[in-house]
């Protein structure tokens, strides 16, 4: 099966090699229209021109250019997207070493449906005239290799243009509105182009990319126009330092293949934020490490599963669809100090355990993993109301940190910058037990490794290292479940073990938790007898003395009655017997059928954490 094919720019800013060098052929190489020129419609439903404006009060200089403060203005994030039709104009020059040179334009534009832009507190502008026009002074541009499939050089820019960005301009005189182009400064941009049986090629297009206003425009202040418009079309406006848009792009020629949904779609809300508990037992990031050094023996695969929340922006339906905004939070009732992140700045998200990293002939300790946002490319899909999907999947970047990673990063000298990983896969939501609501996420990418040093197992930088040979690449992972539950909570969790964990050091635990978080006393002991040899803290007994939060859920395949669950993640503050400080811990527990789990964390994983990893990767 050939391996996914979008790189991160991890990749690209990376390799010395043309990267097209490093990925496997297609089974059968693609072949040029006649001509080399195609017209083809594009496909509406899957189709979609969007922003996301994250309408801001950051004034100080500090938090500027990108509007990097927490004041977030309306609740959330200014979302639309609007469904275009039309035609594209593709014209391919003549290979060269198997790459052809392509142009794209957009005969007659591209019109888009009218739109609602909105935000879960007041802000809502309606969105009309939507239209994609081409440049006037170039094309957009890429280069094809006919062997692998994969484009190069790619740099796509077209005018946005509706009653929305008119109104800005009008808010903002100083501003002269640019083109948006893909990936831009910051942004991903990726094509797909796929063989017909007419001879032509199917292309698939999705990008991004990020445009900070900072907070002033060549000295006049940023400013966002509200949606009240009088007869003579003048909008008002307030003051928004920081304001950054956030324009994204989806373009296909395909027709849509998926079903309905039918009696299995979830009941969505609208324009409102949720917070979704994620179920460990089914929620992992990791890496297929298929490096080819000789000492490893073979394949390794880096897994941890993870605790914590999925914060759910849904936006205003238009139709059959509806713009979502989607961001990792850590478990609920979290207060200590984050981990450490190769990038600085970057406000954490979920939270993971210790665990090993098995080769063949090697093992290494991976401690400290977590993950991070992307706080410039956030994740903004649009969902299908009727098939329960994301139309075109979800494409979300996140940063990934834990002691293996820093040690590739220093070792690598600046070869590898510490930039997001760009995950790609598709991205639904669906109804689960007692009309619970649940998002579900496989999400991958590809990365060459080809001549980067690998760590030794010490994590030395001495000559323990390994240098990766030809055919070296990851494969790393992001796969989650989150559920929102609907029913009233009616049962007591109690459980208690001795265990083993996978790190590899025994644990106790004892639990007592109502899932109302009140109908009883809740009780929770925990004692690490191996500590955490990683950081030198000693092992120890924590003693919950109150509860600090609480959700119950089910997995996939409960037939629990309503009230009953068989996951529940809950946090307590309490003791920990090596100081008289006080503590917090985090308990996510699984019985449910053919996925058993327990992970345990104190401060956030830093002082204690423990769990039981499923032996075989479990599928979101």
């Amino acid at each position: 099966m050939r391996k996914p094919i979008l790189l991160s720019a991890f990749a690209m800013l990376c390799s010395g090699l043309p990267v097209y060098a490093l990925l496997p052929n297609l089974p059968v190489p693609l072949v040029l229209p006649p001509g080399n020129v195609e017209v083809l419609p594009i496909n509406s439903n899957g189709s979609y021109m969007g922003d996301a404006p994250r309408i801001v009060d950051c004034p100080k200089d500090a938090d500027n250019p990108f509007g990097a403060c927490g004041n977030l203005l309306f609740g959330g994030k200014a979302l639309w997207n609007s469904h275009l039709s039309g035609y594209v104009q593709i014209r391919f020059y003549p290979p060269f070493n198997s790459i052809s040179h392509f142009e794209i334009s957009h005969p007659f534009n591209l019109t888009g449906t009218d739109s609602i832009m909105s935000t879960p507190q007041l802000y809502k502008y309606p969105v009309t005239g939507n239209v994609i026009l081409d440049t006037f002074d170039s094309y957009s541009s890429g280069d094809l290799n006919l062997l692998t499939g994969e484009v190069t050089n790619l740099n796509y820019q077209v005018i946005f243009s509706n009653s929305w960005y008119v109104a800005f301009a009008g808010v903002n005189p100083a501003l002269t509105p640019p083109a948006f182009t893909f990936p831009g400064i910051y942004g991903q941009a990726n094509i797909v182009f796929a063989q017909r049986t007419d001879g032509k090629l199917d292309m698939t297009l999705y990008g991004t990319t990020f445009l900070p206003l900072g907070n002033n425009i060549n000295g006049d202040p940023v400013r966002v126009p509200l949606p009240l418009n009088g007869p003579l079309l003048y909008s008002p406006s307030i003051q928004v330092p920081g304001l950054s848009l956030h324009p994204h792009l989806a373009i296909t020629t395909v027709p849509s293949t998926q079903p309905p949904c039918g009696n299995t779609c979830g009941v969505i809300p609208t324009n409102s934020l949720a917070q979704l508990t994620l179920n460990s037992a089914f929620t992992s990031i990791g890496d297929d490490f298929n490096l080819a050094i000789p000492q490893f023996g073979g394949f390794g695969e880096g897994r941890s599963q993870m605790i914590g929340r999925i914060e759910v922006q849904f936006g205003t339906p238009v139709g059959d669809f509806m713009p979502i905004a989607l961001s990792p939070l850590p478990p609920e009732g979290l207060l200590v100090p984050p981990p450490p992140f190769p990038a600085p700045g970057i406000s954490l998200g979920y939270l993971g355990f210790d665990e090993k990293l098995r080769f063949p002939n090697i093992t290494y300790t991976v401690d400290g993993p977590a993950i991070a946002d992307d706080p410039f490319d956030f994740a903004v899909g649009e969902l299908n109301l009727k098939t329960g999907y994301f139309e075109g999947g979800l494409l979300w970047r996140v940063f990934f940190t834990h002691d293996l990673l820093q040690a590739i990063l220093a070792q690598n000298n600046g070869r590898i910058l510490p930039v997001s990983f760009i995950f790609t896969g598709k991205a639904w939501f669906q109804s689960g037990p007692n009309n619970s609501l649940v998002f579900r996420y496989p999400g991958t990418t590809f990365l060459p490794y080809e001549n980067f040093v690998f760590p030794g197992p010490d994590y030395s930088t001495s000559a323990h290292s390994y240098t990766a040979p030809v055919g070296s690449y990851l494969e790393p992972f992001y796969r989650m479940q989150g559920m929102l539950t609907s029913d009233t909570p009616t049962m007591t969790f109690r459980n208690s073990a001795s265990l083993t964990s996978s790190y590899g050091l025994p644990f106790s635990y004892s639990f007592d938790v109502p899932c109302d978080g009140k109908s009883s006393p809740a009780a929770f002991t925990y004692t690490n007898t191996g500590g955490r040899p990683s950081t030198g803290a000693k092992g120890g007994t924590f003693k919950m003395t109150n509860l600090a939060s609480v959700s119950c859920t089910n997995s996939l395949g409960s037939t629990l009655p309503a009230g009953q669950y068989d996951f529940i993640t809950f946090t307590g503050y309490g003791t920990w017997s090596n100081d008289s400080s006080p503590h917090l811990g985090t308990v996510a527990y699984s019985n449910a059928p053919g996925a058993p789990y327990i992970g345990i964390q104190i401060d956030g994983a830093t002082l204690a954490n423990s769990d039981t990893k499923p032996p075989i990767p479990p599928q979101p």
